[in-house]
């Protein structure tokens, strides 16, 4: 095996040698959160000595429960660690001088993922692309987002990724990257991270673009003391309400607890917001970040936004709880949504929907609810920002039956690696050669943006700006632009 050395400001990384990349493996960006640090904000590492080892095959992700998505994208087991705030990094050998920088943020409803997963692998896009590749691992759940008044400060998550944008500006030229082109991109719970620091002054010194793959929009955030019931209810699940015997108690016990509150949980079926989410705490996070004011902050930025076709598919494909219940809740859902006009809407989204079975407009309504309206709604704002918007519908839809363009399908064009994704139900047997020219325009228009902060160029797609024509890129086999008629969503 081979490897390859980094001189940076805090001493001298070796990565392993991987044939067109280098790959940095598990480079701690922060001291690991243990003991007396479990609870509390993230401590910069410090300097070192000698060389640091980053050549390992593997790396941990956050202490988590089995995900819930698994059943759509696969399942990839990796080891898990509370010392889980590092970073992976993937170097492409070709250059030209200092290298446009991708940061990825994983999903995960803010309690499951990481990016060491390998379906997050970063040596396809490295490579192919020739920009440096790096997925941040932060903490979920319970140790990320529950606030316990005496123990946990609110969003200890969102100040794991903060301060890993921090290292990675003041170190990424070590790497041979460019620290004045950073270009961060999340999906579902990562992209509404990265709209959460939009909200803070910090923000322009962290990075430069922003890409928001399935935000969840449509959430809608609390205030510390709103959030103190799920905390009562793990402390009481846990048997403890001492700060010092919640920072020593085994991880173990904490997920049991955890999954105690998840239980706990009464909500129908196709309710699917997750119950540890950012807080509105006045300190760290001080605004919705999909407000009108969250908007005007985040309006230096230059950003790509989107949504699949069927976010909800995901969520309730196989749940036969959903589906059996679905005649029964699609009318209060259209009349929670839309008052005296539920009855005309529901109309409306059957008539947009072949079949209209009552599963599948629900999915549809929950799509829009949760993800779609405000995804548009956010851009429609972002129209007259002075930094540039290109707005996504991601339409290509799996070949099995009931996944549709559902959430979490846009990945693996995204990062390009296939063969990680192998066996993933939401691909099944789609053709080779359609996969591996949807990665190259998707993946490679993302890409592009990193290089150039436009989608389009030097590229082979036609994708105008979403601006106050609101035109929107529909992704499938056959990509193409289509313009948003006033007031419409694309489902």
């Amino acid at each position: 095996m081979t490897h390859k050395s980094f001189d940076t400001k805090n001493g001298t990384v070796q990565g392993r040698d991987m044939g067109a990349v280098t790959r940095i493996c598990r480079l701690r960006y922060a001291l690991a959160p243990v003991g007396e640090r479990r609870f509390a904000p993230p401590e910069p590492v410090s300097t070192w000595r000698g060389v640091l080892d980053c050549t390992g095959p593997d790396a941990p992700v956050a202490p988590q429960l089995p995900s819930r998505l698994a059943k759509v994208m696969g399942d990839y087991p990796a080891a898990q660690d509370e010392d889980c705030l590092h970073l992976d990094i993937w170097v492409p050998h070709a250059r030209g001088g200092a290298l446009p920088v991708l940061v990825f943020i994983h999903g995960g409803a803010f309690m499951t993922g990481g990016g060491a997963m390998s379906c997050y692998d970063g040596a396809a896009l490295a490579e192919r692309e020739t920009v440096i590749v790096i997925n941040i691992s932060y903490r979920l759940g319970v140790l990320g987002f529950l606030p316990i008044t005496g123990v946990s400060p609110a969003n200890l998550g969102l100040r794991d990724i903060e301060l890993a944008l921090q290292v990675i500006r003041a170190q990424i030229s070590g790497f041979g990257g460019d620290a004045g082109n950073i270009t961060v991109c999340g999906q579902s719970a990562g992209a509404y991270a990265i709209q959460a620091l939009l909200t803070r002054d910090v923000a322009p010194e962290l990075f430069d673009r922003a890409v928001l793959m399935s935000s969840p929009m449509g959430l809608r955030l609390q205030g510390p003391d709103a959030q103190a019931q799920a905390a009562a209810q793990f402390c009481q699940a846990i048997g403890m309400q001492d700060a010092d015997c919640l920072r020593a108690a085994p991880v173990a016990d904490v997920l049991n607890a955890q999954g105690a509150v998840l239980r706990g949980l009464k909500r129908s079926p196709d309710e699917v917001a997750p119950p540890f989410l950012p807080v509105l705490d006045g300190e760290f996070l001080c605004m919705d970040p999909t407000s009108d004011e969250a908007v005007l902050k985040a309006a230096w930025c230059p950003m790509i936004a989107g949504v699949t076709r069927e976010e909800h598919a995901a969520f309730h494909y196989l749940d036969t709880a959903f589906h059996a219940q679905a005649s029964a809740l699609i009318e209060a859902r259209f009349t929670a949504a839309y008052g005296p006009q539920g009855a005309t809407e529901l109309v409306r989204a059957r008539a947009r929907r072949v079949p209209a079975t009552d599963s599948a407009v629900l999915i549809d309504h929950g799509s829009r609810q949760r993800f779609v309206r405000g995804t548009f709604d956010y851009l429609d704002a972002r129209s007259n920002s002075a930094a540039p918007t290109w707005a996504y519908v991601f339409a290509w839809q799996s070949p099995t039956p009931g996944i549709g363009a559902c959430h979490c399908i846009e990945l693996p064009f995204v990062f390009g690696n296939l063969p990680m994704w192998h066996g993933a139900p939401m691909l099944g047997d789609a053709p080779k050669a359609e996969l591996e020219g949807l990665a190259h325009l998707f993946g490679g228009a993302l890409a592009q943006f990193a290089h150039s902060g436009d989608p389009a160029a030097q590229h082979a797609l036609h994708w105008p700006n979403f601006g106050t024509d609101r035109v929107y890129l529909t992704v499938s086999p056959s990509v193409n632009a289509a313009a948003l008629l006033p007031g419409t969503y694309p489902c």
